[in-house]
């Protein structure tokens, strides 16, 4: 049985990368004593998977991984197997079986909605007073947004705007925040820095610090850009 789980990832551990997120996954499964199934062959490993890495840095609270156990238990019960062996900054949010023809989490990601702000109150940027205007320009009325986009097989031309979903911006306490939901996965996976250090380069906005900004992932969808779901919509309690 497949089993999707939700969990957020806040706090001190925005700082943990990937590989050592993996590993706490796995002993935290174990110590939860849920009857994960394991790989086949001389070096069985438990079967997992993660959607999308999450930078270094960057906080979630729509993070998912797939596993397969070997018996069913109560959704609630998985829940709290899970969090009394997680460590401050992690909280598994649902735990849901899947159905058969489910892609992984891994396979299915489509895009991605994340929330940036900064760091900093008092950050250049919140004196620029027709920021709103600057954003329409660049994003609202634009046919396209031509990058060069670096690659592990070199430079690529790309236009950004198909592949940016959705770009508001709103101001909480008179800092800017960006609501963005870009396409992310294997094929065309934009980063929300990328979007942000494009609209500083072409509205001029002097220059850019990826340091500067606080960064969410709100969750993942799967799907078209007009149909998307959400990863954790997908399957059921028990």
């Amino acid at each position: 049985m497949r089993v999707r789980i939700k969990f957020e990832k806040t706090g001190i551990m925005r700082y943990v990368g990937h590989l050592d997120l993996m590993r706490f996954f796995q002993k935290a499964v174990k110590r939860a004593d849920l009857n994960i199934r394991y790989s086949e062959g001389f070096n069985p490993h438990q079967i997992m998977s993660f959607a999308l890495p999450l930078g270094v840095g960057l906080t979630s609270v729509g993070e998912y991984m797939d596993i397969d156990i070997k018996n069913a238990i109560s959704s609630e019960t998985g829940i709290k197997l899970l969090n009394d062996n997680m460590v401050e900054g992690l909280k598994i949010v649902s735990f849901k079986y899947l159905p058969d023809e489910a892609l992984k989490c891994m396979t299915a990601v489509s895009a991605a909605h994340y929330k940036v702000t900064y760091k900093d109150p008092f950050n250049d940027i919140v004196y620029v007073e027709n920021l709103k205007e600057l954003k329409e320009t660049f994003y609202d009325n634009a046919d396209c947004i031509n990058i060069s986009k670096e690659t592990k097989k070199g430079t690529r031309e790309l236009d950004l705007k198909p592949l940016i979903y959705s770009f508001d911006l709103s101001y909480v306490d008179k800092i800017p925040v960006y609501d963005l939901y870009v396409s992310c996965g294997s094929t065309d996976n934009i980063k929300p820095e990328l979007v942000i250090k494009t609209f500083y380069n072409a509205c001029k906005l002097g220059e850019f610090d990826e340091n500067a900004l606080d960064i969410m992932r709100i969750d993942m969808f799967t799907g078209e850009k007009n149909n998307l779901i959400s990863l954790g919509d997908i399957g059921d309690d028990k």
